[in-house]
């Protein structure tokens, strides 16, 4: 019994020697990859107004030649100086996430043509190369816009 004992950890450090150096190997037949990510189509939706609470969903498409998509994020800037990150996930070929925006009416800029909602979309490949949209903005408002009354 006390042989199994000095066998389960040996083993195990073999099959980690065994993965690591496994990873290794692949990596000498194939050129370094340090070209990041390229993000194209970003969109967000609604694309015209956001109000607080209002489920807003980005999208972006995204691709890596070389060693693959990691992650993709959008950073979401919001008019009274909060920030908010989401994480998108890959549905049929487009990284897409979905979020409620969310901040403080109270402390929104005293100048209205500075109520906006700002996206940036990162995205990183698995040789830790990483690459930004150009920033994307949507107006916002404080409150929903009115339904129109019934008569």
């Amino acid at each position: 019994m006390s042989g199994m004992k000095t066998f389960l950890p040996v083993a195990a450090l073999s099959l980690f020697l065994i993965g690591c150096a496994g990873g290794d190997f692949i990596r000498e037949g194939v050129s370094e990859d340090r070209q990041p990510p390229q993000i194209r189509q970003v969109r967000i939706i609604p694309s015209n107004l956001v109000y607080v609470g209002k489920q807003v969903k980005v999208e972006a498409e995204v691709t890596d030649e070389g060693s693959g998509v990691k992650s993709v994020t959008a950073e979401i800037k919001y008019p009274d100086a909060t920030t908010q990150t989401v994480d998108l996930t890959l549905q049929d070929n487009v990284f897409i996430g979905d979020f409620n925006a969310q901040w403080d009416v109270n402390r929104m800029p005293a100048d209205v043509s500075r109520w906006f909602m700002t996206v940036t979309v990162r995205a990183e490949d698995n040789s830790g190369n990483v690459a930004r949209s150009p920033e994307s903005s949507v107006r916002v408002a404080i409150l929903p816009p009115d339904l129109p009354s019934e008569f």
